[in-house]
């Protein structure tokens, strides 16, 4: 499988910083392109929730040029994957915590992040980012981590009252300022002419599933600038809308399988 990919990320209307880290690194090893894409999405109520992104998009970074080729050489399983993210996860929880103590401020991140490799995708989540998969229809691939999730599931909030409810914000765990972090964990088979889409929550408070499915067809995503026009329409629709939180999405369209050797890029 090989992949084209685009992302765009602007602040909203009520911040002076964006908080918000995105991350996009790809390769090809043997025969093979690999893709890891990330949202980390600043504690927008937090002091300095910028530092906590970033911190977690760099590790990431170095994880991707250092750890994923050797994972790679000894054959890449699922729980090899799992257990060399959580590690690092659990790393970078103590370290962003650890260093808002010194400081004396309060930060943290959430986190989504999708490996594309060897016709698998690979999810990692904490916190109300989302992972979509857009064919003919719009799947949600994570499950946010928040209140009012909980009590959806719980039956005390329909979906509709959820979306508009006042706590829709308030994390259960994020990495930094929980003390505890469990991440949810999925793998799924990567399907060809599949736009697979990374946001935070704030590019998709103002904007609906069917429109993010018209905006997102496969048909409108077949090249780099195509892909770039259609996600910048999407935030400026948040922007008109008055989206006040940072607006990030990363868009990565799928095509066939071809050869090649390793090579990295950013």
């Amino acid at each position: 499988m090989k992949y084209v990919f685009a992302c765009c990320t602007d602040r909203g209307t009520g911040r002076k910083n964006n908080q918000d880290s995105l991350l996009i690194k790809q390769a090809v090893y043997g025969k093979e392109q690999i893709l890891l894409a990330m949202v980390c999405d600043g504690m927008g109520g937090l002091k300095r929730g910028e530092v906590a992104s970033a911190a977690l998009v760099r590790s990431f970074s170095e994880w991707f040029e250092q750890k994923l080729p050797p994972l790679l050489h000894t054959s890449l399983t699922e729980a090899k994957l799992f257990r060399s993210w959580g590690m690092l996860l659990q790393t970078m929880d103590r370290r962003i915590e650890a260093y808002g103590q010194r400081h004396d401020v309060a930060l943290g991140t959430t986190v989504t992040a999708m490996l594309f490799a060897r016709k698998a995708y690979y999810i990692m989540h904490v916190g109300d980012s989302r992972v979509y998969e857009v064919r003919r229809g719009i799947r949600q691939l994570t499950r946010d981590q928040t209140l009012v999730q909980q009590e959806v599931e719980c039956g005390l909030l329909t979906r509709d009252e959820a979306e508009r409810d006042a706590r829709r914000n308030v994390l259960l765990q994020c990495v930094g300022a929980s003390g505890e972090v469990s991440p949810m964990c999925r793998k799924g088979t990567i399907r060809k002419d599949t736009v697979y889409m990374l946001c935070c929550d704030g590019f998709r408070h103002m904007v609906s599933e069917k429109e993010m499915r018209k905006g997102l067809r496969p048909s409108r995503m077949k090249e780099e600038r195509m892909m770039e026009r259609q996600l910048a329409g999407l935030v400026r629709m948040n922007q008109d809308r008055g989206e006040q939180d940072d607006i990030s999405v990363i868009a990565v369209r799928t095509y066939k399988e071809r050869k090649g050797c390793w090579k990295q890029g950013q």
